[in-house]
This record gives C-alpha cells, sequence and structure tokens, in this order.
C-alpha cells in the first residue's frame, strides 16, 4: 500500500509542480517576453535607419535601443530561474506562445509577431 502510494505520488508530483510553476509565473513570463520582443523590434529598427539615413541623431536612437536590450537580460535571467525551478524548453514554449496570445488582438496581430522581416 506504501509503495503503492508513493509510486501515485511520484508519478503525479512533477506534472503537478511544473503546472504550479507555469500558473505563478506565466505572469511575469509574458511582460518579460513581450519587453524583450520590442526592445529587438526597436533595436532592430533603429539599426535600418542608420544604415538608411546616418547622422548623429539615428546613432543617438540606435545607442538608445541597445540599451533598451537589457529587457532581453531580464527575459534570459527569467527563462533560466524556470528551467532550475524545472520547466523545460517545452513548458517556456508554451508560455511564449501564450503571451503572444495575450498581446494579439487578431490574427493579423499573431501573423506579424511571427513574421521576419528584412
Amino acid at each position: 500500500m506504501v509503495l503503492a502510494g508513493g509510486v501515485l505520488i511520484g508519478q503525479l508530483a512533477p506534472p503537478l509542480w511544473i503546472w504550479g510553476v507555469i500558473l505563478i509565473a506565466e505572469p511575469s513570463y509574458q511582460e518579460a517576453t513581450y519587453r524583450c520582443d520590442r526592445s529587438m523590434r526597436a533595436h532592430l529598427l533603429a539599426k535600418q535607419n542608420l544604415e538608411a539615413a546616418p547622422s548623429e541623431e539615428t546613432v543617438r536612437e540606435l545607442e538608445a535601443s541597445e540599451i533598451a536590450l537589457i529587457d532581453c537580460q531580464d527575459y534570459d535571467l527569467l527563462r533560466k530561474r524556470l528551467v532550475l525551478l524545472g520547466l523545460d524548453e517545452a513548458a517556456l514554449g508554451y508560455m511564449a506562445l501564450r503571451a503572444i496570445e495575450a498581446k494579439a488582438t487578431d490574427l493579423q496581430d499573431v501573423i506579424g509577431i511571427h513574421e521576419i522581416r528584412y
């Protein structure tokens, strides 16, 4: 009986732990994902603006966008903490997709988020 109870607890505890971590961490992970995405987009646009029209102003804009990339550092640190708490890439991917869905209001927004532009 004790062995069966231990096996049952051993099978149920890990998934419950993972879902608990997801439920607690998801709001901050969504915010970190969104902020990093916005910072990367702003940095890409600033680089493109500098290439298209080099000036002191576009250089300053690029430098400012590089500082804003600290949001991606925060995102990466949070990801690593969540991995240490037991989440795998599938769980992190699930939370990232939910972050995209939380910020997207329709299909065009989802497409725009996933679209790679050159």
